[in-house]
């Protein structure tokens, strides 16, 4: 199910009430990113899915914290892209006069970890799955798994993402927990809606768990930016394990990072039919 009326802005807590979800249950915020080639910034390389999975009162705790931080320096929201490029509302750092160089790299950097900090002392678990996109639409161009896998991998990051955030609460909290789903409310909100809908469909093992998916619009949601800061990370390890090809060390939100999935091929093979553990 997705809400049918407008949720923006709406604390965690009256989100999930829409689900008739408890304290104790977990809301999970989406988000993903893609990986653009430097040298041609059309050339996608790799999809990049990013969730961040709470209850109630780490929610609360973040979202308080959040905003009093941007406040602190007189941001409305924050965006990764707008922080690596300094433009938005980060253009404020790059004033020759109250931030000469490198005074306003620095102000941003450090605003962005606090905001890392804030997601590590909440409570709250991140989760990265990134599909390198050459690979990916090389093996669902085949009929056989084409016929069981959506050949969109903004589709299979995000349902991958969904399927290890299901498995992730039902391994160490039991499957009796509800679980809530939201995302961005941008142009690409109703593919979300289609993405999990076709996701329960396959997955009615799990379907109990989850309870709904709702938009938010990210500006004014503390959560999906935190978890739009999970899709970040991603990013960056992503990054640096394709130009290495090795396994690549978190370097940020240290114990709140459950884990990064790095998609091969047998993973599309494994992941095509959404496979029952039992």
């Amino acid at each position: 199910m997705c809400a049918k009326v407008n949720t923006a802005g709406l604390t965690t807590r009256e989100l999930m009430s829409l689900f008739d979800s408890g304290y104790k249950d977990f809301a999970i915020m989406l988000y993903r990113t893609y990986i653009d080639d430097s040298a041609d910034g059309r050339q996608e390389l790799v999809m990049v899915a990013g969730a961040l999975i709470g209850t109630h009162q780490q929610w609360m705790k973040l979202r308080r914290k959040w905003k009093k931080r941007l406040k602190a320096d007189g941001l409305e929201y924050f965006r990764s892209t707008e922080y690596r490029s300094l433009r938005g509302q980060f253009q404020k750092f790059c004033d020759p006069i109250r931030y000469p160089k490198p005074k306003g790299s620095e102000a941003a950097a450090a605003l962005r970890n606090d905001l890392d900090e804030i997601i590590r002392t909440s409570g709250v678990m991140g989760m990265g799955n990134v599909i390198p996109l050459e690979m990916f639409r090389g093996i669902v161009a085949r009929p056989e798994i084409k016929c069981r896998l959506n050949p969109d991998p903004f589709a299979a990051a995000m349902q991958a993402a969904m399927r290890d955030v299901v498995m992730y609460i039902r391994a160490y909290f039991g499957s009796n927990h509800i679980i809530s789903f939201v995302c961005d409310d941008g142009p690409n909100a109703h593919l979300y809606l289609k993405i999990y809908q076709d996701f329960k469909q396959k997955n009615a093992w799990l379907s109990d768990m989850m309870k709904g998916l709702a938009p938010q619009d990210d500006k004014l949601t503390p959560q999906l930016q935190a978890a739009d800061v999970v899709a970040s990370i991603s990013r960056e390890m992503a990054m640096e394990y394709l130009r290495t090809r090795r396994k690549v060390a978190l370097k940020r939100l240290e114990g709140s990072f459950y884990k990064m999935s790095v998609w091969k091929p047998e993973t599309v093979l494994q992941v095509a039919g959404w496979q029952h553990p039992d």
